[in-house]
C-alpha cells in the first residue's frame, strides 16, 4: 500500500527501513533512508505506526510509572 503520495512510497519501503537498523530510527531517517523528505505530512502518522509495530518498540501503554 502507499504510504507516502507525495514521495511515493509503501508501507513494505517503510519497513523495510524500520527492520534493517540496529535502533528504533528517526522520523527523519526513515524519509533519508528511502531518499526523500517529509512534504506535507499526512503520511507521519502511518510511518509511526508501522514503526510502532516493529518487534521490541516501546508502546507509550505499556510503559508503567
Amino acid at each position: 500500500m502507499i504510504v507516502c503520495s507525495c514521495n511515493v512510497f509503501s508501507d513494505h519501503q517503510v519497513r523495510s527501513v524500520v527492520v534493517k537498523e540496529k535502533r528504533m530510527p528517526r522520523m527523519s531517517e526513515v524519509y533519508a533512508c528511502l531518499g526523500c523528505s517529509a512534504q506535507c505530512g499526512r503520511c507521519v502518522h502511518a510511518i509511526k505506526r508501522i514503526m510502532d509495530e516493529r518487534p521490541g518498540s516501546v508502546h507509550p501503554t505499556a510503559i508503567m510509572h
